[in-house]
């Protein structure tokens, strides 16, 4: 193959790319970054024209506080109080007493704040005006010391008296004898708190000067021009021309601190604004948007400079390095082709060459150690598994063949423990095999991590709900195999069932020594986990706690016999206590193996088919027509449950037959009918309720029932309970609700179900034609 027939080129459009690619990395990371600190010079503004707002505020409701502190000083005066209610009085030593109060308390509060310009009590009744070192008239004051500009006596005069005030707060022009005063007038209506009895006013003039000092300040350091509203909009402080965009876009503005953007005459601005919660006022601050944003517009032109420095600079290094590395690498393609045969098909350029090259080189070993590495796990699980069972020949096992397969032995002393999984409904509700798979993971898991901190081995799945853990102890530990075995036996139950919420039956073989003797640890756990009848679910089982069970029972003809003449005759306490004295002989007293357990259940099985098999097939009645003795006791996993379900049987056919002999059955079937009728209304009332209070067991008493009156008792009890609901219906005051549940219905949902069902009909349309 010659050097023409690759495409020459495209290895060196793709180191430009490459190159471009680093090239363009910092350069979109510096666009993030230059986004990001964009992001943060424009908090950091916002927050810096928020902290202004909000250091203005605290300093003007600081000094309002003081303000709002004098005034309910002087409203709740006494004295005042007292002025106020004998402003009528005309003697002149009660004169002298607004005089003297004028001396005493009025003068005291000149100097509580530098924003006060002046203040004065008004006395509507007579007119009167306590000044803060003098007393005058209201006309005098008007005329001569405050005259509202644009106001009338009248209307002033008015304004103080005609309505309650409240810490109201209103900006005023007076002219006074030095010229015109701008100012917020604080009108508090006397006495405190008399929104209709209203016999004065206290008004506090707030110098409107202080607080533009304040605002100018803060105007001239930042461009911008600040305005003060009061809770109604009004404008208080700031150019009445400038606050106008404020009165158009107040409605848009939903947030404080947040900026706000907006055009005033063509021109862009960004607008702030705080509250005061003390009063409602609002601060209001605009800026031009290229001031706000100055530094960030800083930070942007120098980003665009370094930007178009680093393309130019770096436009010159791609081009450089990309010449620089390609003649090399142009010069291996060439010498590979030299070497390597033709092929079907071209690579597409330089680089693809070389891959394709190298590929054919290593592609048979790597395929070689890939088929060996997938199939390791399973050829291990498999050894493993046939180890445990004593199917392998030892003799033969060598180190490298262990190697192989990635298992690693540490000593030959083993024990195996047998993990059977009861159930796992708690912790799934499916029983998929893919959930199965799961469970048993997660015990092999747990399993594996448990041994090897005690020592070494492995898990092994033996089947769907079994899993066997390969315990191999150091020789040095023999000695505390068994106790070791039983920690993790312990914490491996502990941990399945409390975090996984998966019932587990644990089986412990003993320790042996010698690789040919591990299966028999096997075999152990193995017999150790047939006690889990006796045991239960969730149980730990040692195989050295049950080597010494009996190996025989006791159930001798004359037993056999003895039950089933006490069965026929219809002995109850005689059958009851005699299978009860089986049971303890053989379950509590002593032991018996599995084996044999299961053989004593299958003769009793076969005691009770002696039985029965010559009623046929009127047991039937008793039973059910697929009773199938022996594959209900097989679904029994514990002793106990076998014990209590023989015994069921027996007991029920020792009532059966009792019933089938005596001469009361009518009479007795009357009684059930009769408790029926006096307990329908009682929610609780069942077969079995109703079985319990005539010492009968519910199969028995099913069948008992039909034979003797031809229906089913528990349709009897709906029939009633539907019978006594009709009746109840033509009370057209009573809800389906209370019905139901004086016929023994929970709710009414139940009830309308049931009645539909007997009736064909719903009991509302049943009620509609009566």
């Amino acid at each position: 193959m010659r050097i023409k027939s690759i495409h020459l080129g495209n290895a060196f459009i793709t180191l430009l790319l490459s190159y471009l690619a680093v090239f363009l990395l910092p350069l979109a990371l510096g666009s993030i970054l230059y986004t990001k600190t964009n992001t943060i010079m424009t908090d950091n503004a916002n927050r810096a024209n928020l902290a202004m707002l909000e250091q203005l505020r605290q300093v003007l409701d600081s000094k309002l506080k003081d303000v709002e502190q004098m005034s309910q000083q002087i409203a709740l005066n006494p004295r005042l109080q007292w002025l106020m209610n004998n402003t009528d009085n005309t003697d002149t030593a009660d004169a002298y007493k607004f005089v003297e109060f004028v001396s005493d308390h009025m003068s005291r509060y000149q100097n509580v704040s530098d924003l006060i310009s002046g203040y004065y009590v008004y006395f509507g009744a007579n007119d009167t005006v306590l000044m803060p070192t003098s007393k005058t008239t209201a006309d005098v004051l008007y005329q001569r010391l405050y005259r509202p500009v644009g106001t009338s006596f009248e209307a002033w005069r008015g304004g103080l008296l005609g309505g309650p005030h409240y810490k109201d707060y209103t900006p005023a022009t007076y002219e006074t004898p030095t010229g015109t005063l701008d100012t917020i007038t604080y009108i508090q209506t006397l006495p405190l708190g008399e929104p209709n009895d209203i016999r004065g006013a206290l008004v506090i003039l707030l110098d409107v000067g202080q607080v533009r000092s304040m605002l100018s300040k803060i105007e001239s350091a930042y461009q911008s021009s600040v305005y003060i509203f009061d809770r109604k909009d009004r404008l208080i402080v700031g150019n009445e021309r400038q606050a106008l965009p404020w009165n158009q876009i107040s409605q848009e503005v939903t947030t404080k601190g947040v900026p706000y953007e907006y055009k005033d005459h063509g021109e862009e601005m960004m607008l702030s604004y705080t509250v005061s919660e003390q009063n409602g006022w609002k601060y209001v601050h605009t800026m031009p948007k290229h001031v706000y944003l100055e530094r960030v517009q800083t930070l942007k032109n120098w980003m665009i400079t370094l930007l178009l420095i680093c393309l130019a600079g770096g436009g010159a290094a791609i081009t450089f390095w990309v010449h620089r590395n390609y003649a090399p690498l142009r010069g291996v393609v060439r010498a590979l082709q030299s070497e390597k045969p033709a092929r079907a098909k071209q690579p597409s350029n330089e680089y693809e060459f070389i891959r394709e090259t190298i590929r054919m080189t290593i592609h048979e070993e790597r395929e070689l150690r890939n088929i060996l590495s997938r199939q390791t796990p399973v050829i291990q699980a498999s050894f493993l598994s046939r180890f445990v069972r004593g199917h392998v020949d030892v003799a033969r096992m060598t180190e490298e063949s262990l190697q192989f397969m990635d298992i690693r032995l540490i000593s030959d002393v083993f024990a195996v423990m047998l993990i059977d999984i009861a159930d796992f409904s708690r912790f799934s509700t499916d029983q998929s095999e893919r959930q199965w798979a799961l469970i048993r993971f997660i015990i092999s898991n747990i399993g594996n991590e448990l041994i090897r901190e005690r020592g070494w081995g492995y898990s092994v799945e033996l089947d769907q709900h079994r899993v066997a853990l390969l315990v191999n102890f150091d020789r040095e530990r023999r000695a505390e195999a068994e106790k070791e075995l039983d920690v993790i036996a312990a914490r491996l139950k502990e941990l399945i069932e409390q975090r996984f919420k998966t019932y587990i039956t644990l089986a412990i073989g003993d320790v042996h020594e010698g690789m040919d003797h591990a299966c028999e640890s096997y075999f152990e756990a193995l017999s150790a986990l047939d006690y889990k009848m006796y045991r239960g679910h969730s149980s730990i089982i040692r195989y050295r706690e049950i080597a010494e069970a009996d190996r025989h029972y006791y159930y001798p003809i004359e037993t056999e016999i003895q039950l089933i003449n006490f069965t026929k005759s219809g002995d109850v306490d005689n059958v009851d206590k005699l299978i009860g004295n089986l049971f303890h002989a053989h379950f509590s007293q002593r032991r018996i193996t599995p084996e044999l357990g299961r053989s004593l259940f299958t003769n009793m099985v076969s005691t009770l088919w002696k039985i029965i098999n010559p009623m046929d097939p009127l047991y039937r009645e008793v039973f059910g027509e697929k009773f199938d003795p022996l594959k209900e006791l097989s679904s029994c996993p514990t002793v106990e449950e076998m014990k209590v379900q023989i015994r069921d049987w027996f007991l029920a056919l020792c009532h059966y037959l009792n019933a089938s002999r005596s001469g009361h059955s009518r009479q007795l079937s009357e009684r059930i009918a009769q408790y029926i009728e006096q307990h329908y209304g009682d929610d609780s009332l069942s077969l079995t309720t109703i079985a319990e209070h005539f010492q009968l067991t519910p199969q028995y008493l099913s069948a008992f029932f039909k034979k003797q009156t031809g229906m089913n008792l528990t349709d009897y009890l709906t029939r009633v309970r539907i019978d006594e609901a009709k009746k109840l219906m033509q009370n057209k005051k009573l809800t389906f609700a209370q019905i139901a549940n004086q016929v023994g219905y929970a709710n009414d949902i139940g009830f309308i179900r049931v009645f539909k069902k007997y009736e064909g009909t719903t009991p509302g349309k049943y009620r509609e034609s009566l």
